[in-house]
């Protein structure tokens, strides 16, 4: 395969400068961060030999790790196994400042691009849904969702939240599968905060009369992993009045993350 210098890059890429306060933190001050992250070296993909990118960060803290479409952070700033795609990279120093770089990885001229677009689904009900979009390989283009059969449409709908695997095939059989993670349009504020105020952070209770504190919004993100664990269980709160649908939205939200949405 052939290899670029991200000096010589004719693909788009752009630079997302600042920091993401709270992504993983909550509460830190990234305002006066000097971190960055560059592409150094990228290896297109072809029609079943996966491509790379390298990276090197500066600035910040140091101690850096990073990371792919909001995957799990690595010490290792090379990303092997990628096929032709947009991908959004992270670095985040050891102070939780986080910087993000988006880069398009080509294929080779026998190889497929594959995007995947994902829109969110209701917490209880499967209203989500999976564009893929698919260029090159030779012929008419198929697609596969979780290894069913493939067919001419490039949409999947009516899916629930989870994680979800794509694959694209062309007429010689050339396949490049790509993964995505669908999302809940559960909102902190919206819908969380309300259930915490009504039955958690009272008097006597959650407002500071018992540990955890949960007034603030990031107080209640602090907790998520603990507030989704007690409300399944049915010890949080005491007296059990939260409804199966408050319980379910709880959990769709730590479960997307514990997002500041």
């Amino acid at each position: 395969m052939k290899r670029g210098s991200a000096l010589m890059i004719i693909v788009c890429f752009s630079t997302l400068v600042g920091c993401n306060d709270g992504s993983e933190n909550p509460g830190i001050d990234c305002s006066g961060s000097d971190l960055s992250l560059e592409i150094t070296d990228f290896v297109k993909s072809d029609c079943d030999e996966p491509g790379s990118v390298s990276l090197s960060a500066s600035g910040g803290e140091g101690n850096y790790t990073y990371s792919v479409d909001d995957g799990v952070f690595q010490d290792s700033p090379v990303f092997d196994g990628l096929f032709a795609s947009n991908f959004v990279f992270s670095v985040m120093d050891e102070k939780g400042c986080v910087v993000t770089k988006s880069f398009r990885l080509e294929s080779e001229p026998t190889g497929i691009t594959l995007n995947l677009q994902g829109n969110p689904s209701n917490c209880t009900s499967n209203t989500g849904s999976i564009i893929a979009q698919a260029s090159g390989g030779v012929g008419n283009l198929q697609f596969s969702l979780n290894g069913s059969g493939f067919a001419d449409s490039n949409e999947f709908a009516n899916i629930g939240a989870g994680d979800y695997s794509v694959t694209v095939r062309d007429e010689e059989g050339c396949r490049v599968n790509k993964s995505i993670k669908i999302l809940t349009n559960t909102s902190l504020a919206g819908d969380i905060m309300p259930i915490i105020n009504k039955d958690c952070a009272i008097s006597g209770c959650h407002n500071g009369s018992q540990s955890p504190r949960l007034i603030t919004e990031s107080e209640v993100i602090a907790n998520a992993a603990r507030i989704r664990s007690e409300t399944q269980a049915g010890s949080m709160p005491r007296d059990g009045t939260l409804t199966q649908t408050e319980i379910d939205l709880i959990a769709c939200w730590v479960d997307d993350g514990s997002k500041d949405n």
